[in-house]
């Protein structure tokens, strides 16, 4: 039963209380608090590494995406210029070809008009000769 005032042995047991509390936090609390707190820390700073490194790694790849798309881009450009330069060379060639081929043409039909012209005149200085050989057999004397 509690008495008041308190008897002596109830201020030893307080002081020994307080010992004991001051001994143990001492010896014990304070150094298992000081390793819960630094694994807490080690925890905390590998969560807060590992976020960092997500968000290097988010500007890293956005970064190699603009990369990519100028990339991209570069090679699209030079793409429709070699296309363009091709279209134009094969238009060029396309022309020199058709010159080539008219002029050609036009020798042909020179040549083809020459000689249609001496055939012309072969043929009609033979008519001629021919028609005389048949007016000489039809008359029977030499028409001349």
């Amino acid at each position: 039963m509690l008495t008041f005032p308190p008897d002596f042995s109830f201020v030893v047991q307080i002081v020994s209380f307080a010992v004991l509390w001051f001994g143990l936090k001492r010896l014990l609390f304070d150094p298992m608090l000081r390793v819960l707190e630094t694994r807490e820390q080690r925890t905390t700073g590998t969560v807060q590494a590992a976020e960092e490194m997500k968000a290097a790694a988010r500007v890293a790849a956005a970064e190699y995406e603009r990369r990519l798309q100028e990339v991209r881009e570069a090679l699209s450009a030079e793409a429709a210029q070699a296309r363009t330069a091709t279209q134009h060379e094969e238009q060029q060639l396309v022309a020199g070809a058709r010159a080539d081929a008219n002029a050609e043409l036009v020798r042909l039909r020179e040549s083809l008009s020459r000689q249609a012209a001496a055939a012309r005149s072969a043929v009609t200085s033979e008519a001629h000769g021919l028609a005389s050989r048949m007016l000489e057999r039809v008359v029977g004397r030499s028409v001349g």
